[in-house]
């Protein structure tokens, strides 16, 4: 699959770049729990809906260490990580929420938790 290793290729550099300058989208996707993706791949090079497939599995092959680090490969929906890339900044407020406009919509709610004895 060529279209595929040129997909490797470019999650590789791009991996590589978040890793030495200190975050990334896929289309939007149906994952299933075991890490196959079900539907929503059509933009993507190869296969990737084969019930064989399974993208975090195939990063991790083809990407199996970043610097020193063995890779470590999250899948989850735009607008979640979207969100977790907050949560640092989003302290002076109870919940928020994102919405993410790309081939599909995505959406995420958060809720901040009070630390126990503070």
């Amino acid at each position: 699959m060529p279209s595929a290793k040129r997909g490797y290729a470019m999650a590789e550099s791009t991996t590589h770049a978040i890793a030495a300058h200190g975050a990334s989208r896929l289309p939007n996707v149906e994952i299933d729990a075991d890490g196959a993706i079900d539907r929503g791949a059509q933009n993507l090079p190869g296969n990737w809906e084969s019930s064989k497939f399974n993208l975090p599995a195939r990063l991790r092959e083809a990407i199996p260490a970043i610097g020193e680090h063995e890779t470590a490969i999250v899948m989850h929906n735009d607008a979640v990580v979207q969100g977790l890339s907050e949560v640092p900044f989003k302290t002076d407020v109870d919940r928020w929420g994102v919405l993410t406009v790309g081939t599909g919509l995505g959406n995420a709610r958060f809720t901040n938790r009070t630390k126990v004895g503070g």
